[in-house]
């Protein structure tokens, strides 16, 4: 279904309470996979979201830009440069925003290469020739699926009268039953007007959004027995941004009805220990609806202090930190205690090493399960040898 004119009103009062029921949709201690992985895997690639999948994440990370033709697409940057090999393909154009090739140019990028060449020590052959992902295809990988492809490794897929594509995916022989929300990030909102719209609707067309066609019920838990099951609930999707701009357009289309995270940026000074900067992005946070607020871990400089997280949380907010790569890191942001007794400063870490972190939990006591399998164990069952 269309988004309605009457998603187009604008941004409600200052200081809107905290819906507090949408919060409860997303799991504390969540384990949410960075663009799948960037450590086992070339970085939202088909192999990352399998693996990340097929590991136990909660949720799967990604970003989505849109190409010349309407295509959604996942990559981090605004280019295509750091991850394939569009300079050997498309000469002159490797500085060219990612709005201005078709989805059919972009078939034609390899998107594994670049990662086997910068990780020696993760690098495998069947790496090599990974496709830039559309949005449709992490949130089938999340649904057990794979890309079906040809014999000779190209995707099936067919192109309408109107220029529409239509992209075909089979049941993945090995899928483990892990069914994973998606966290979807916006990037400028100008670069793509209408953006936010686009996803509802493409969310609602792929059977994936919980405000459209059948509600999940409350009651459908995030675990069944050792697997997640985050897919299947009401917190199925998250949205998120930098852009104060993009909250509002967020607000706007998903109704304060999604779990959505306003995201700031990396500490470089000493400035979130001024209680004004604090003050004034918990206060648009909660102007524009969201739920959590995601902050980076910095470096010398924390973007969430014993002291933001307790301010975060008298006003009704949670909060995400991203992204974590040690188990270092993840003992500072989660601090003393376990089980019932634990008392994190983050209620979620996004990961770029969703097995240990899935590990870190399970030895403070907060998850029931632990990873089943190594990472090089799940590559392999996937079909990614060396």
């Amino acid at each position: 279904m269309a988004v309605t004119a009457a998603l187009l009103a604008g941004c409600a009062g200052k200081n809107a309470p905290v819906t507090g029921g949408v919060q409860d949709y997303m799991p504390d201690n969540a384990v949410i996979a960075h663009r799948g992985t960037i450590y086992w895997a070339p970085e939202l690639t088909e192999s990352a979201f399998r693996w990340a999948r097929n590991t136990g994440a909660d949720y799967m990370e990604l970003d989505v830009h849109r190409t010349k033709d309407s295509v959604l697409v996942i990559m981090h940057d605004k280019t295509f440069k750091r991850t394939t090999n569009v300079a050997e393909v498309f000469p002159g154009r490797e500085g060219d925003p990612i709005g201005t090739f078709t989805w059919e140019e972009i078939m034609q990028l390899d998107n594994g290469s670049a990662f086997n060449k910068k990780n020696p020590d993760q690098a495998r052959q069947s790496f090599e020739g990974q496709n830039v992902l559309t949005f449709e295809d992490v949130f089938r990988i999340a649904e057990g699926k794979r890309i079906k492809r040809n014999p000779d490794g190209s995707r099936v897929f067919t192109k309408d009268e109107t220029g529409k594509y239509h992209f075909e995916y089979e049941a993945d022989p090995a899928d483990n039953g892990h069914r994973p929300g998606v966290y979807i990030e916006f990037k400028i909102p100008d670069e793509y007007p209408l953006i936010e719209e686009q996803v509802y609707d493409e969310l609602a067309r792929i059977g994936w959004n919980p405000l459209e066609g059948v509600t999940p019920s409350a009651d459908e838990p995030f675990l069944k027995g050792d697997r997640v099951n985050v897919g299947n609930t009401r917190g199925k999707i998250l949205v998120q941004t930098f852009s104060q701009k993009g909250m509002m357009n967020i607000k706007r289309v998903f109704r304060e009805q999604v779990p959505a995270s306003y995201l700031i940026g990396n500490p470089k000074t000493n400035l979130f220990a001024q209680e004004a900067v604090t003050d004034s992005i918990v206060a648009f946070a909660r102007e524009c609806g969201a739920q959590f607020i995601g902050t980076n871990l910095g470096d010398e400089n924390d973007g969430l202090s014993p002291e933001f997280a307790a301010k975060i949380r008298a006003t009704g907010l949670k909060s995400n930190v991203y992204s974590f790569n040690t188990v270092e890191q993840m003992e500072k942001y989660f601090g003393q205690g376990d089980g019932k007794k634990a008392s994190p400063l983050t209620e979620g870490m996004i990961t770029n090493r969703t097995d240990l972190t899935i590990d870190f939990y399970h030895s403070r006591k907060v998850r029931a399960y632990k990873t089943e399998k190594s990472p090089q164990e799940i590559l392999a069952d996937l079909g990614y040898n060396q």
